[in-house]
């Protein structure tokens, strides 16, 4: 309960310093003054957390850390081919990463301490991004709530590998503001090759925002390929659907499966069909309904969709895969705030709108393994806990995550809708002001 606590304490603290951050000369200054700044709100609390804990605490990252990151590291270090030799949850790429950041300080912590770079990098290259398809003012508070979200400094000393799919969207939605689809695609490629299989649940959204769809497809898909098709030829090849076939049989909590296994639950083996035919109806309708939107507008405009796309799409994976741990919210975090500080006025509800939402994913999963209901459904914990009030007090928990889900999903369908009006009117004066020409 104490870590729980401490977490809490953070996500606190960061919304105080973001709420005070937005008071100050920090949002008037000059560009680069002003990143530095922002910066500095991300990267001096973190090391200052990551001190107390690892350093002089004597701490040692936990989550998938010691359970997976470092086995995967040392493996890949001991000559070992992933998926031949060892399984992996992960991208063939993560555990040579690993094996280097593990080389160079033999400790869990380096992942940790890697994660805040990787945080700050993808902080620059979000708002760079930001600063292209909005106005200045939204682009800069939603950097400076970003910098201080509890969350994201949360996962960062955990270590967790998010923050690096965030950093690769971030670096994609950056170079296909400056019209660089290519290079977009080939960020994403390192991404896959390097992270996990939810890269790709980002694909269709870069692909229907790509100014030119074709250079980044090949891009993307080409070295993605040509990387997995190496380890097929070193004799990896039936290990390399062992995610796929692992991750589809875990579940957790703060999603709608998880909640409708009190009614679902009695469907039995075919409870986890109708879970994943949910999810993929819900992601297919946000894309197609995206796809249709981005139709109306001139190529060139497309890629101004971009960020409100990736924030729909991962609220939806939130909402509907029945894994779906607040960590992984992290991937779309930037775009989210963002879609909050356009959606909202004023900038008091914003903070308190944010304080709640990352008391709650910080909170929420470690509520869950505190109270031992990991592994189990909703429904098997109500029939085996000896207190129902535990249970339901932390379905209430969930249900309100999910609120908060459902929407910053409508500030972001709302985002859509407003870039779309935005692009059709300047379309047609643009065509007005030809006509008159003309005449």
């Amino acid at each position: 309960m104490a870590a729980i606590l401490f977490k809490v304490a953070i996500a606190i603290a960061c919304a105080v310093l973001g709420a005070a951050a937005l008071r100050t000369r920090l949002v008037g200054l000059p560009e680069r003054r002003f990143l530095l700044g922002a910066l500095a709100l991300q990267v001096i609390p973190a090391l200052s957390a990551f001190i107390l804990l690892y350093v002089l605490g004597h701490q040692e990252p936990t989550s998938d850390v010691p359970g997976f990151y470092m086995p995967a590291a040392r493996a890949a270090l001991a000559g070992q081919v992933p998926f031949r030799d060892f399984t992996l949850s992960y991208a063939p790429a993560f555990s040579y990463i690993g094996a280097a950041l593990v080389w160079v300080w033999n400790s869990g912590k380096v992942f940790a301490l890697f994660a805040i770079v990787v945080n700050a990098l993808g902080l620059v290259w979000w708002h760079c991004a930001a600063r292209a398809y909005f106005a200045e003012s939204i682009a800069r508070s939603g950097t400076i709530l970003y910098a201080t979200s509890g969350h994201v400094l949360v996962q960062a000393l955990l270590g967790t590998n998010q923050a690096w799919i965030s950093a690769g969207l971030a670096a994609s939605a950056m170079l296909m503001a400056r019209n660089r689809s290519a290079s977009a695609g080939l960020v994403q490629a390192a991404a896959a090759c390097a992270t996990k299989l939810l890269t790709h649940l980002f694909w269709p959204v870069m692909w229907i925002c790509a100014p030119h769809r074709w250079r980044w497809l090949l891009a993307a898909a080409l070295p993605t390929a040509a990387f997995y098709a190496a380890f097929v030829a070193a004799g990896a090849g039936p290990g390399l659907l062992h995610p796929l076939r692992y991750e589809g049989d875990l579940i957790s909590p703060g999603n709608l499966p998880y909640l409708l296994n009190l009614v679902v639950g009695s469907a039995g083996a075919h409870e986890r069909l109708i879970y994943d035919c949910l999810a993929l109806a819900a992601l297919g309708a946000a894309t197609m309904w995206l796809y249709m939107k981005a139709r109306a507008v001139p190529a060139a405009a497309r890629r101004r969709l971009l960020l409100a796309g990736l924030a729909l799409t991962g609220l939806i994976f939130m909402l509907f895969s029945k894994k779906s741990f607040t960590g992984y919210v992290i991937f779309v975090m930037y775009p989210v705030i963002l879609m909050l500080v356009a959606g909202v006025a004023d900038w008091r509800a914003r903070v308190a709108f944010l304080l709640a939402f990352n008391a709650l994913l910080v909170a929420e999963p470690s509520l869950w393994f505190y109270l031992e209901a990991n592994g189990l459904t909703l429904r098997q914990w109500l029939l085996e806990s000896g207190s129902v009030s535990a249970v339901l007090g932390f379905a209430a928990l969930d249900v309100a995550l999910l609120a908060c889900y459902v929407y910053l999903a409508w500030l972001s369908v709302r985002g859509v809708r407003t870039t779309v009006a935005g692009a059709m009117s300047s379309k047609n004066s643009s065509q007005s002001a030809t006509a008159c020409a003309l005449v």
